[in-house]
């Protein structure tokens, strides 16, 4: 497996390989490898030597077709087949019959003359399949997995420099936590920003302003207010995600997963784990590990255990019974201020 920018330093060489695998859920770094490619083509070969495949609208052996004709008035042709889901373990209703004995046959006997890119939006493939096992011994296979928090941080930092901007410190830890680290989402969001920036300094409150919440970044302010047992403030952020027409049974189980992880991150932390051995055990995104260790730093396993023995409550009360979850939640954090479990 290869790294994006080593891949991406081959194509400016023109070193293209006959057949690419990118596998990962990277959006940001796929659409630069896309382009990178593209580019190589003289603007006026593109209509006729560049081919794009859905392969959740057409079949695969359209697309091998395309990657097995002679290039039109020039050298080289590029096929991409799109959302190879055959690679994966998924269940699609997708009524197309896809041959990957064609594929196999192809990736052993690729053509000269194209660079087929099999573009693979997944966190994994399934390993036992033979297609699978015979793109991997052939194709070059790109990882283009998720950054790390680390790897973002200079990528935007780099991107910014490059633009002439600079941003707050506080105000790229709020951008950070609003996005979970996804470059793919930071690269949404960068336009308005830059957009809004006076003298091209991002602040605190243009990231505020400009960076929608979603439900779960709403959910973790509220853990922080249960934890600290602040029953107003909480009552009132429970409260606007009901006006908001958020299902109850929804808060209530991203809460749930919360001090789910919680628990999990102070228990194997006590066990010696460090951060990323956390994240790997639990399956998790580095990041969301590190916010969890800054709480388990400060609040006790009780109340964690407490809180979640709570939510698990409010969650069978909804389930069984008519009373208003506004309520439910209201008893939960009387009792949880006063240590107690029950709802």
């Amino acid at each position: 497996m290869v790294t994006v920018e080593k891949v991406l330093n081959d194509i400016e060489k023109n070193q293209m390989a006959p057949v690419y695998l990118v596998l990962g859920e990277e959006q940001v770094n796929a659409e630069k490898i896309k382009q990178k490619l593209i580019a190589n083509f003289p603007e006026e070969e593109r209509e006729f030597n560049i081919g794009i495949y859905d392969m959740e609208e057409v079949t695969l052996s359209t697309a091998l077709a395309d990657a097995m004709s002679v290039p039109f008035f020039g050298e080289k042709r590029l096929v991409f087949i799109n959302r190879p889901y055959f690679l994966t373990g998924e269940a699609k209703k997708v009524k197309l019959e896809h041959d990957l004995d064609e594929l196999i046959a192809y990736v052993n006997d690729p053509e000269p003359t194209t660079v087929l890119v099999l573009m693979a939006p997944y966190a994994k493939l399934d390993e036992r399949k033979k297609v699978v096992k015979q793109i991997k011994q052939k194709a070059v296979v790109v990882d283009n997995s998720p950054l790390t928090e680390m790897a973002v941080r200079k990528h935007l930092s780099a991107e910014l420099a490059q633009k002439g901007y600079t941003i707050d410190p506080r105000a790229l830890e709020i951008l950070l936590q609003r996005t979970n680290t996804n470059l793919t989402a930071i690269a949404n969001e960068l336009p308005k920003l830059l957009l809004v920036a006076e003298d091209k300094q991002i602040t605190v409150n243009e990231v505020s302003a400009m960076v929608s919440r979603s439900l779960e970044q709403n959910v973790f302010d509220l853990v922080e207010l249960v934890l600290q047992k602040d029953t107003a403030k909480a009552l009132e952020l429970y409260r606007d995600l009901l006006q908001q027409k958020e299902e109850p049974l929804k808060i209530n189980a991203i809460l749930e997963g919360q001090f789910r992880l919680l628990l999990q991150v102070e228990i194997l932390q006590k066990h010696g784990y460090a951060q990323g051995n956390i994240a790997s055990t639990l399956k998790v995104h580095p990041y969301r590990v590190k916010l969890a260790l800054q709480k388990t730093r400060v609040f006790k396993r009780q109340d964690l255990k407490n809180a979640y023995l709570g939510l698990i409550h409010i969650e069978e009360r909804l389930k069984t019974t008519t009373q208003e979850p506004e309520l439910l939640f209201q008893l939960f954090m009387l009792n949880f201020a006063q240590k107690a479990v029950v709802v």
